[in-house]
């Protein structure tokens, strides 16, 4: 405390000329969010704040003159799972700053599932050490689905309550329906939060009936990043539930919940933007929250509305207005100078007082990332598995079944449960590749027990080989999807060796992997490698194996989830409404 009130006397002399500015950003726009306008001056930072706002040119550490351009404060991506990105918050930080990211909103339930809280921490303890700002949001629900997977660790309600009370949280992390019908005590929880002043973040994905959203609501779980229209973040709105606005990989939502809002509101104060789930290839092809913005305003939504949606509104919403979000006195120095407000051009990022990023260039360097061992090895399959596990098997004397199938819907973490019938061969049910129906395992990889869910999965595209992951949502079970159960089995073992990640199989060998040695969910190399090596992986599945679906690891990543209607996978089996089900309905002998 003592040196917080020795840095606010610093901050008050700096701003009533007692002590020089270290940084003067000179002959700006500044876009102030507040009123929404834009106002011509200079900005002036002590250290890490900013300290004036102000016509007054003055003697400055350092002076940048930005020539017109616009300075806006620095995005917040408002609900994020670092570990989807596959990198470490180190080198994510070098890849997200460029693009003018500067505060995350971070939910660690996915390193939770499979580490527990010292995974938590250990991911925590990584951001510090890293050039961007991670508040978290809390793992309300681990696991997903209890009774229904298998993972590597579990989350008391008082392993909650003492994550609840650091510093860093800011939220009780995503909590689903499902979770509240079956066990009310998960409300405890959100009592906590309640209790710390801080939110309770919802995943109400399909949930669109207004008795729903209202008891959802009347449960304090206040913001929704599963919105997948308009018309449902309408509903979701004027019962008090804030939107995120989501565009990640496998869940491209912005185009309809912006279209289908522009000209219906007066107010977008409710509004922000997330990501969510995006792999590294697509932000750096894309962009991540400025590509929120851009695509936001290209869909007719106003400029300013869209700078406000990724700054003050999730600062607020979060109830950190005093602290970012915008470009006001004693708030943190986090600055973007862009060209225009349409297309942005980032040119120069500010965080906390250091330019970290200028024309171009990365001004900070990063250390190499040691991982404990308990963090390394996290991957350990049942030694006893075959092949034969892998595959739905009915009596011998049958000749077709009728099986639930996963329906797989591009560019939706969503899935629909199809029937269809499959040929019987020597007892084994067997895939239809003219059909687009192949196998789909799930097998366990955290305690080496001999669990094996088993289906069927249309959507891929797949026409030979498998591909596999150890990234599974949220239970990060070895998922693996393929024409042949040998190649599958293949692509099991190759994962266990290289301690998690993501393989493509084919004729029984590996022809190209990504080893995600931290918990089998992250990278700790350079995000350039793993970027490479990623897209190395993609066109293998879309030229070697005939993959046709878009993000096919991402996606593979999502076909796994209990939670999100209408038909999941885990270690157990099929589950469909929160119960397990027979992947075979019905026999023809």
């Amino acid at each position: 405390m003592l040196f917080l009130v020795r840095s606010l006397i610093e901050y008050f002399e700096a701003a009533a000329g007692r002590r020089r500015p270290t940084l003067l950003l000179k002959n700006a726009r500044i876009v102030d969010v507040f009123t929404g306008s834009v106002v011509e001056g200079n900005l002036e930072i002590y250290k890490d704040r900013i300290i004036g706002l102000t016509k007054r040119v003055r003697d400055a550490d350092l002076v940048l003159d930005v020539k017109g351009h616009y300075l806006l404060p620095g995005f917040i991506d408002s609900h994020i799972h670092i570990e989807s990105t596959l990198l470490v918050p180190q080198q994510l930080a070098r890849l997200l700053i460029p693009h003018g990211v500067t505060t995350l909103m971070a939910d660690p339930h996915e390193i939770a599932n499979v580490l527990g809280v010292r995974g938590v921490r250990l991911l925590v303890e990584m951001s510090r050490m890293s050039k961007i700002r991670v508040f978290v949001q809390v793992p309300s629900r681990v696991p997903t689905a209890p009774g229904l997977e298998t993972t590597g660790a579990v989350l008391e309600d008082r392993d909650v309550e003492e994550l609840l009370r650091e510093e860093s949280a800011v939220s009780l992390g995503e909590l689903n329906y499902q979770n509240i019908l079956r066990d009310p005590g998960y409300l405890r929880r959100v009592e906590a939060a309640l209790k710390l002043g801080k939110r309770s973040n919802g995943h109400m994905a399909g949930v669109v009936e207004e008795d729903f959203v209202n008891a959802l609501a009347s449960a304090v779980l206040t913001d929704d990043h599963e919105v997948v229209s308009g018309d449902e973040a309408f509903v979701k709105l004027v019962r008090g539930v804030a939107v995120m606005v989501r565009e990640g990989s496998s869940e491209r939502n912005l185009t309809d919940v912006v279209k289908g809002l522009v000209g219906r509101l007066r107010d977008y104060r409710q509004l922000m933007f997330c990501t969510d789930d995006k792999h590294p290839t697509d932000i750096l092809r894309e962009g991540h929250i400025d590509y929120n913005v851009r695509k936001s305003i290209e869909e007719g939504l106003d400029p300013i509305v869209a700078v406000q949606m990724a700054t003050i509104n999730p600062a607020t919403y979060f109830r950190l207005d005093h602290l970012i979000g915008s470009l006001a006195p004693g708030r943190k120095a986090d600055v973007l100078v862009v060209d225009s407000l349409e297309k942005l051009g980032i040119r120069t990022v500010v965080f906390d007082g250091e330019t970290v990023y200028h024309e171009g260039r990365l001004m900070f360097e990063v250390p190499r990332v040691e991982l404990p061992e308990w963090a390394r090895n996290t991957v350990r399959v049942n030694q006893g598995l075959k092949a034969e596990d892998l595959v739905v098997k009915v009596g011998s004397e049958s000749r077709k079944a009728l099986v639930r199938v996963i329906g797989v819907i591009p560019g939706q973490i969503l899935k629909k449960e199809l029937r269809e019938w499959l040929g019987v061969r020597s007892g084994v049910v067997i895939g239809d590749v003219g059909r687009d129906i192949i196998h789909i395992a799930v097998v366990e990889r955290h305690k080496g027990l001999p669990n094996v869910g088993k289906g069927f999965v249309r959507g891929f595209g797949l026409k030979k080989g498998a591909i596999g992951s150890s990234v599974s949502h949220d239970h990060h079970n070895i998922v693996v999807v393929g024409v042949d159960p040998l190649d599958m089995y293949v692509a099991v073992r190759r994962l266990s060796e290289i301690g998690g990640g993501f393989v493509a199989v084919m004729g029984g060998e590996i022809l190209a992997e990504l080893p995600l040695e931290f918990a089998g969910l992250m990278s700790t190399r350079s995000y350039e490698e793993v970027v490479e090596r990623l897209n190395r992986l993609e066109y293998i599945a879309r030229h070697v194996l005939g993959l046709s679906l878009p993000n096919p690891f991402m996606q593979l990543e999502f076909v796994s989830l209990p939670s999100v209607p209408e038909i999941g996978i885990t270690d157990r089996g099929l589950v469909v409404d929160y119960k397990l089900v027979d992947p075979v309905i019905e026999v023809y002998r």
